[in-house]
């Protein structure tokens, strides 16, 4: 025997004999214990403030920090959420070409595409295609000195 139980677990979800007559040790006692809080606020709702802090006064330039810039010209806010919907928007048919559009398109699982090896053939029509100078323009590789 390797010392590796191959038929290890034997029902997973049932304890095993020794797993049911263990004790825990001390140390995972204390450690399953609750952990003990105090109750009630940890300080004073209120405290003291020395008299100079509550005299003291903001210079000009923290008033002008704390102002908002305000909103920038031709801003505009955020659309309301809801709004009332049309009656004609309701009562709206799609076109046939839209329902087609709709459908999403149905492929083979890759289960079953990696057995067949024509899947990802490229047509004929596809090999002839010629592209446009600027697409041939943008495939050149950028030359970094």
């Amino acid at each position: 025997s390797s010392g590796i139980n191959a038929e290890w677990p034997l029902r997973p979800g049932i304890l095993t004999q020794a797993a049911m007559n263990t004790r825990p040790t001390e140390r995972l006692d204390q450690l399953a214990e609750a952990k003990r809080r105090p109750d009630g606020p940890f300080r004073e709702p209120e405290w003291p403030v020395c008299k100079k802090a509550m005299k003291a006064q903001s210079t000009e330039r923290t008033r002008e920090l704390s102002r908002s810039k305000g909103l920038v010209e031709g801003f505009q806010g955020n659309r309301h959420v809801m709004w009332n919907v049309s009656k004609s928007a309701k009562q709206a048919v799609a076109t046939r070409r839209v329902e087609e559009l709709s459908v999403p398109i149905q492929r083979e699982s890759m289960d079953h595409v990696q057995f067949n090896p024509d899947v990802f053939k490229v047509s004929e029509t596809a090999k002839k295609a010629k592209c446009s100078v600027r697409t041939e323009e943008l495939a050149q590789p950028i030359s970094r000195k």
